[in-house]
């Protein structure tokens, strides 16, 4: 209530100043009218061309004067006007540097901590770290800010399958790439004394954040859409047709469903068969792994009957900690999932930003675990993001390191699914767990719910907390602009860690097009 008053005070003190402001000037032109009339009155008194030629002056200078007490009246609007959508944000980050002296050392210690590039990856022919380009703790601060402004108004843009919208969100990883000094700093912690907290880089994040998030759903954020429109790779005859308003409102597009709630362009597969699992979005899929340094060498296996509940500091060590990962689910379901096995599917950011049930059964348990950058949606200080989002586009492939995405801000979702057992077999019915976990990512990556109560989503096939969900159908929740990610979680014994697919349906996508160049565009392989 006190925010929306605000809000409403805030506008009548602008239709106020706007109101000021046209009385006063239509006062001045009025007395410079009144003058212009009596001068003219005394020179038409006069004969001839000496008359004529000074109302022709009088005119001249009387435009002049008009223009120049527009201009004063404008100059304390002209110099409030901000240039850049974020521009309180980094006023912030500038000014926390200029006035304290621990995020001065901060800057220090991360750029003495920059790290360079791993093989294959490189800017303008260089592997290396391009945030040294700074040469210093502050010069670090400078290119911060200033590629923070840029990114503030960066639409991506798409050429057939290919985008750069995940540029500034690789380029601004490399400042905390194995580097924990920038680890911390994003996240609240002080990288000189880690135990201590300071607020300074998780707090611009959040501002930032909230800037960024009102510019994509403002009108200048649909500059670009008409060119993702086009591009027939996007398939925009799938979705409901309508004036996207802002980049969000493209970003969360909706399917076209008909009658009975299916998506015709998106069929399930033999959804009458209760053991068929599929996929809740479009997207990149692969097996969790288990990721384990043993004597110095790191050993990559898939998830068989690894997955344990207790908190593991090292996060080398075992890739998927339960009890937090699980966010606020009572012990007795979280059990369910020790021994279990899991996949990443992972949403591009041209595709599909919806999140289904993949299965038939019964919500038992849904939240929002906010975490991560204090006050912010997204994941930022992941340690080692071009091993999440590697050069050869497998996005989550084996080999990545899931266990950092627990301390982010996520979904749970727990299903619990009842299907058949083998004829002549007791119980005639198995019990089963699928958690559905959609972690939001760097930047605006939010994470939305799906719930019938939800003040945010359209409800189209929405859930209720101990209703039943139908696989493909039921429509768990959404992403906003960001990165966005679905870890799938099964109980023991229910699923091996492979996918699994059918003759018919699709394993992938012919490539076209290039990604369109952007500020922070990688050089080409």
């Amino acid at each position: 209530m006190c925010l929306k008053k605000a809000g409403m005070m805030s506008g009548i003190k602008k239709i106020t100043e706007g109101l000021i402001f046209i009385y006063i000037y239509r006062f001045f032109y009025s007395l410079v009218i009144c003058n212009l009339l009596i001068v003219s009155n005394l020179m038409l008194m006069r004969t001839g061309k000496e008359g004529i030629f000074m109302l022709k002056i009088i005119s001249m200078n009387t435009s002049l004067l008009s223009i120049s007490i527009l201009l004063v009246l404008l100059t304390p609007q002209l110099a409030t006007a901000k240039s850049s959508p974020c521009e309180d944000s980094l006023k912030y980050l500038v000014d926390a540097y200029k006035d304290d002296i621990n995020t001065q050392e901060a800057f220090d210690k991360i750029y003495a901590g920059l790290t360079d590039l791993p093989d294959g990856y490189s800017y303008e022919h260089s592997s290396k770290n391009p945030w040294k380009k700074a040469e210093s703790g502050e010069g670090l601060m400078k290119e911060m800010r200033s590629m923070f402004e840029k990114w503030c108004v960066a639409l991506p843009e798409i050429e057939g399958d290919n985008d750069n919208a995940l540029d500034p969100i690789l380029y601004f990883s490399w400042f905390y790439y194995k580097n924990w000094a920038g680890q911390d700093f994003v996240q609240g912690r002080n990288p000189v004394k880690p135990d201590q907290e300071l607020t300074t880089g998780s707090n611009f994040l959040a501002k930032w954040d909230r800037q960024y998030l009102a510019y994509m759903n403002s009108r200048e954020s649909t500059k670009k859409v008409k060119e993702w429109v086009k591009d027939t790779r996007i398939e925009i005859d799938d979705y409901v047709r309508q004036e996207y308003k802002s980049w969000n409102a493209f970003f969360a597009r909706n399917l076209i469903s008909d009658r009975k709630g299916n998506y015709p362009s998106r069929p399930v597969t033999m959804q009458e068969r209760d053991y068929v699992i599929v996929s809740p979005t479009d997207c990149i899929m692969n097996p969790l792994v288990q990721v384990q340094q043993i004597d110095g060498k790191y050993q990559r296996s898939y998830i068989d009957n690894p997955l344990q509940k207790d908190t593991v500091l090292d996060v080398k060590n075992i890739p998927i900690s339960l009890n937090d990962m699980l966010g606020n689910a009572n012990e007795t379901i979280k059990n369910k999932f020790v021994g279990g096995t899991g996949l990443a599917c992972v949403l591009m950011p041209n595709t599909y930003h919806h999140f289904h049930s993949p299965v038939d059964g019964k919500v038992i348990h849904a939240e929002v675990v906010k975490t991560g950058t204090i006050g912010t949606p997204g994941t930022f200080g992941y340690p080692d993001f071009p091993n999440w989002v590697p050069i050869d586009g497998n996005v989550g492939r084996p080999g990545t390191d899931f266990s950092q995405f627990q301390a982010f801000q996520r979904g749970v979702i727990i299903i619990k699914v009842s299907y058949n057992n083998l004829p002549g077999h007791k119980p005639k019915k198995i019990t089963g767990y699928v958690a559905s976990i959609p972690v939001g990512l760097n930047s605006v990556g939010s994470v939305v719910l799906n719930t019938c109560d939800s003040k945010e989503t359209d409800h189209v096939n929405c859930f209720d907390i101990g209703k039943k969900v139908k696989k493909g159908k039921t429509k768990l929740g959404n992403f906003f602009f960001g990165g966005s990610l679905n870890i799938l979680l099964f109980s023991k014994d229910m699923v091996t860690p492979a996918v699994q697919t059918r003759m018919g349906n699709q394993i992938g996508i012919i490539n076209i097009g290039k990604s369109p160049k952007s500020d922070w565009t990688l050089d080409k392989p």
